[in-house]
């Protein structure tokens, strides 16, 4: 009966701490809860914008009007010639127009015009036949400019009427002529008959 009651206590000791061993832990603590964070302040409202006075409309710009186009020249009439603001040499310039109708039934006629200007400026000639019956008439522009080599550019507008065998001779040219030299710029035939009529320039530099 001793050995018995002794294997028992032995087994008793050493189911002791397993059992021990067994019992959980004891739960820790909780942590105490987190003061919460200070609320931010909220930021100012902005101060309301003062209220602008509105824009007076600007009054629409008034556009120049267009200029008038200029009216055509009635027919018959001489051309206009302009004038240039460049200042010329001082010196004039002779012009003679030499106009020679001849063929048909009548003979050689010749007319000459002349005119004195200075340089870049302008001169004119008007002749009207003004006898009954008759039908004539005689219109001439010139404005010459002086060139650096001697030369003459001449700007040369010219009309001219004379009766029903003679043509109406109508010329608007620009030549460049030397000086003291003839040049003929044009020649016309009429349309009914033989009778023609030849248009002749000279320009002299006067010094």
């Amino acid at each position: 009966m001793r050995a018995v009651s002794v294997v028992v206590t032995i087994l008793a000791l050493l189911a002791t701490p397993s059992a021990f061993a067994q019992q959980p832990a004891a739960p820790a603590a909780p942590a105490p809860p987190a003061a919460p964070a200070p609320l931010a302040a909220p930021a100012p409202a902005p101060a309301p914008r003062a209220a602008q006075a509105p824009r007076p409309a600007s009054a629409p710009r008034a556009q120049a009007p267009a200029p008038a186009p200029a009216a055509p020249a009635p027919p018959g009439s001489a051309p206009v010639v302009a004038i240039d603001p460049t200042p010329g040499q001082l010196v004039n310039i002779q012009i003679d127009i030499v106009l020679v109708a001849e063929g048909g039934t009548e003979g050689t006629a010749r007319k000459t015009i002349t005119l004195m200007v200075a340089d870049r400026q302008e001169g004119s000639v008007r002749s009207l036949e003004r006898s009954p019956g008759a039908q004539g008439s005689l219109n001439v522009d010139a404005r010459p400019v002086v060139q650096p080599n001697g030369k003459v550019l001449t700007r040369l507008g010219l009309e001219f009427q004379s009766g029903n065998d003679v043509p109406f001779v109508q010329v608007r040219v620009q030549p460049l002529l030397e000086s003291g030299k003839s040049l003929r710029i044009s020649r016309a035939v009429s349309p009914k008959g033989d009778r023609s009529v030849t248009v002749e320039v000279t320009a002299t530099v006067l010094k």
